[in-house]
């Protein structure tokens, strides 16, 4: 072997020897994941509110997490999969609770905080994911909701609520078309929970007795939090 082969050999094995080094390196290591919530809240609906009611949702177990979902184009409508770089701050159920909240706290001028309130809306969350197919892509949420009156013993179930956005595909359309598709869906919602309180028979149950203060009211809007 002479001696421009043994320095060509040297050179391999450094080479070989630096590009295994090169991959153990901190900086050669993927990206860590994305968290996203729901963006900036937007201007509240102007909807005739008579009293914000307490707030609930609920979902079923696989949207109990903080995975970002989508069903895959050209595959099995049944397969439902996850962005691995990208998840929710929090499960889409306290996303959607939160937002509502928020909502029915921006449009406190036109309704009553209540001390004890007369309404409770529980909300059904049943689908909250990207929907991708040979003509579009789409955001798609879905819900049911009960308006409860429970000192006079009446509930009144809404439609079922679907909103879809058309949306890039990946998971940056995903998060936003979610966010929007969410704001809409809790628009409708309002207005139909104002519409169907209008329609209730007047109060003829006695009250809790509870003080008369608006920071009352919040504690029963927010229950789990407490207000100094």
């Amino acid at each position: 072997m002479t001696i421009l082969h043994r320095a060509l050999l040297v050179t391999l094995v450094m080479a070989t020897l630096l590009t295994g080094c090169a991959n153990l390196l901190p900086n050669r290591r993927p990206p860590p994941a994305t968290p996203h919530d729901l963006g900036w809240l937007p201007p509240p609906p102007t909807v005739p509110l008579t009293e914000i009611p307490i707030v609930a949702v609920e979902c079923p177990p696989w949207l109990n997490d903080s995975a970002l979902r989508y069903r895959p184009k050209g595959g099995d409508a049944t397969s439902l999969q996850t962005y691995p770089d990208d998840y929710w701050l929090a499960p889409p159920r306290e996303l959607v609770l939160d937002r509502l909240r928020q909502s029915l706290l921006a449009s406190r001028h036109a309704a009553v905080i209540a001390s004890s309130p007369r309404y409770r809306l529980e909300v059904r969350l049943l689908k909250f994911e990207q929907e991708q197919s040979a003509l579009n892509t789409e955001a798609v949420v879905t819900l049911q909701a009960l308006l409860k009156d429970p000192r006079n013993r009446r509930q009144y179930a809404s439609p079922v609520m679907e909103e879809r956005v058309v949306t890039p595909s990946g998971p940056s359309g995903a998060v936003r078309g979610l966010g929007e598709a969410t704001d809409q869906i809790i628009a409708r919602l309002m207005t139909w929970t104002a519409e169907t309180q209008t329609q209730m028979p007047p109060d003829t149950a006695a009250p809790i007795p509870a003080p008369n203060s608006t920071k009352a009211g919040l504690r029963s809007l927010f229950p789990e939090r407490t207000l100094r």
